[in-house]
């Protein structure tokens, strides 16, 4: 296996608006492995929260690196499912959501499988839901938890919008969601909070939705009480029909 890595410093990264002028002083490592679709990412050191919050408030997702220690995980994961003659997505939704068995997709392409939905609007049924730890986190301090929320219904993209991102309607209903579970349901504070969905050339699985949920300072104790269940589904008034 060929890896090849450059550096560049994070002004030469091509982002879509203005990381540069949020992070200064930071090189980025690019590392290219057959094993993955596109170059990875590696910060030198821990984004702050400020940083994190102004690259999420900016829309500049694509300044999002990992450490280099997760990075190589991130390789060795991704080799281990190339030799095991599996997928991300089949690992994903066997192993890690349990919403299919591994006889039910083993035969089966990722465009083929199927999993199945209720018919309740986004993020309004708790059997569409679940909350997990990002295996693979980005390079946050260490108070930092980074969550994925994954979703049976699809998070659409805004037709309209060049790069894949979605709407501000469909922000505002997921932002509801949101401050449900996490602020309302666990106190956690809305500035020690930032969520986002990766466009759709950032994202690395795009057979099933999910939303990236990163808390600074959650404890122990409210992280148990939301990982692996549905957080707080928004009720069916709540929703802009419009969405669906």
């Amino acid at each position: 296996m060929s890896i090849t890595v450059s550096k560049k410093p994070l002004t030469q990264i091509d982002c879509h608006t203005t990381a540069h002028r949020v992070i200064s002083g930071m090189s980025i490592s690019i590392i290219h492995s057959p094993d993955m679709p596109s170059a990875s990412k590696v910060s030198e050191r821990p984004f702050t929260w400020a940083e994190v919050r102004d690259i999420v408030k900016y829309n500049d997702l694509e300044a999002l690196a990992r450490s280099q220690s997760t990075t190589e995980k991130y390789l060795s994961f991704k080799k281990q499912l190339r030799e095991a003659h599996t997928t991300v997505f089949k690992h994903l939704v066997v192993e890690t959501l349990k919403w299919r068995t591994k006889e039910q997709v083993q035969s089966l392409d990722d465009s083929e499988i199927v999993v199945p939905r209720s018919g309740s609007p986004l993020f309004c049924n708790a059997e569409d839901l679940k909350i997990v730890l990002n295996d693979f986190p980005y390079h946050f301090e260490d108070d930092v938890v980074h969550l994925c929320v994954w979703t049976k219904k699809r998070i659409e993209s805004d037709p309209n919008n060049s790069f894949g991102d979605i709407s501000p309607r469909m922000r505002a209903h997921i932002e509801k969601y949101v401050v449900k579970t996490f602020v309302d349901g666990l106190g956690i504070s809305r500035e020690d909070l930032v969520w986002f969905r990766n466009w759709d050339a950032l994202q690395s699985v795009k057979e099933i939705s999910h939303i990236h949920v990163v808390i600074k300072g959650m404890t122990s104790e409210q992280l148990h009480q939301v990982l692996g269940g549905p957080g707080v589904p928004l009720d069916e008034s709540e929703v802009d029909m419009t969405l669906n």
